[in-house]
């Protein structure tokens, strides 16, 4: 049982850890459609401009949700790292 906890804490860990660099790279997506944005803008492609512009929203958004989801999951870790540091005192 305690080995099943154990391993459930370290992919709790991983998770959270994918969620993060999941995160980055949403960012890293969204900064590139910005940059596209300004392109489409100086060459007058204003309906293109638009579309890279909900698309930048769209990774800011999505990246906001991994971060969100990666912070529940630490807690859920957390809670679970304090239950087995508790059950081994017992």
């Amino acid at each position: 049982n305690k080995v099943s906890l154990q391993d459930e804490l370290v992919n709790l860990k991983i998770a959270s850890k994918q969620m993060t660099s999941a995160s980055k790279k949403c960012e890293k997506n969204q900064k590139t459609a910005k940059q596209s944005v300004k392109k489409a803008i100086e060459k007058g492609n204003i309906e293109g401009a638009r579309i890279y512009a909900q698309n930048a929203i769209r990774e800011k958004n999505q990246s906001l949700n991994y971060l969100r989801m990666s912070s529940r999951i630490d807690a859920v870790a957390q809670r679970l790292e304090t239950a087995i540091r508790t059950n081994d005192m017992s």
